[in-house]
């Protein structure tokens, strides 16, 4: 009975331990497998992703980058049209200082050099600036912003710092006309400074030269020499500069004066010591 007992038991046992092998045999299998399968799996998806998937997302991403690159770019667009605008009106501002910068310093080189104008031999009656012209063919005349109240009188001489301009012609209370020596009815009295040979100039009619209507002894001036105010028919001051000889012809001579007639800014009123 205990030999039976014995013999169940160790088949029992024995089937127990196959089965145990088995199962861990089976087990490792499946696990193998599995872990097998999982990878083989996983790489489809993956393939199926890079394949598929991604083609899709790419086809649908699209719209939407175009979008967005148009937005950034539109944005970006929108900025700098606005800092060009900024720019634009810091250079109409940065002009306007500019011009007024330029307009300030030639008056101010203009007022120097009308204050060192005015020699020993001259009283400076007064600095005014010019208002208007009025230039025609027959006439040619500039009003002044200065008149009897600041002492100008008639008669009296119109310089600036590159010579004689002309004489005042009329005065009221705060204004003056001066006739500019371009004038066909001004005549001057004049010498050269080499030869001294006098004679008189008047205006052309041109605008642009004097020429003489009297030389005394008939002598000529050399083509290029100064000519300047004698003082003999005393009503300018002696040795204003006038201009210089341009042309010299048998009967007559040509002289362009040193005064710009047509940037006339700031004119001196001066009279003789």
């Amino acid at each position: 009975m205990a030999l039976k007992f014995r013999i169940k038991v160790f088949q029992i046992s024995t089937y127990i331990k196959n089965f145990t092998i088995v199962s861990v045999v089976t087990l490792s299998f499946l696990l193998v497998f599995f872990s097998k399968s999982d990878l083989f799996i996983i790489n489809g998806i993956k393939n199926i992703s890079s394949s598929v998937i991604v083609p899709i997302t790419r086809v649908i991403s699209a719209p939407l980058n175009v979008f967005s690159n148009f937005v950034e770019e539109y944005n970006q667009f929108r900025s700098l049209k606005f800092e060009n605008k900024i720019l634009q009106e810091e250079i109409i501002r940065l002009k306007k200082w500019q011009t007024l910068a330029i307009q300030n310093s030639r008056e101010n080189r203009v007022l120097k050099k009308l204050l060192n104008a005015t020699d020993n031999n001259l009283t400076l009656v007064k600095t005014a600036s010019l208002v208007n012209r009025n230039d025609t063919i027959y006439s040619k005349l500039i009003n002044l912003n200065a008149g009897y109240e600041d002492k100008i009188k008639k008669n009296m001489s119109a310089i600036n710092e590159r010579g004689l301009i002309g004489k005042v012609i009329d005065t009221s209370a705060k204004n003056s006309r001066v006739i500019l020596l371009t004038d066909p009815n001004l005549s001057i009295s004049v010498k050269s400074i080499s030869d001294e040979i006098f004679s008189l100039l008047t205006g052309n009619g041109d605008g642009k030269y004097l020429v003489s209507s009297f030389v005394k002894e008939n002598k000529m001036p050399r083509l290029g020499d100064i000519v300047v105010t004698s003082g003999t028919a005393q009503i300018f001051p002696v040795d204003l500069l006038v201009g210089k000889v341009a042309r010299v012809e048998k009967n007559r001579f040509f002289v362009l004066p040193f005064v710009d007639f047509e940037n006339i800014d700031y004119v001196q009123i001066v009279i003789s010591k």
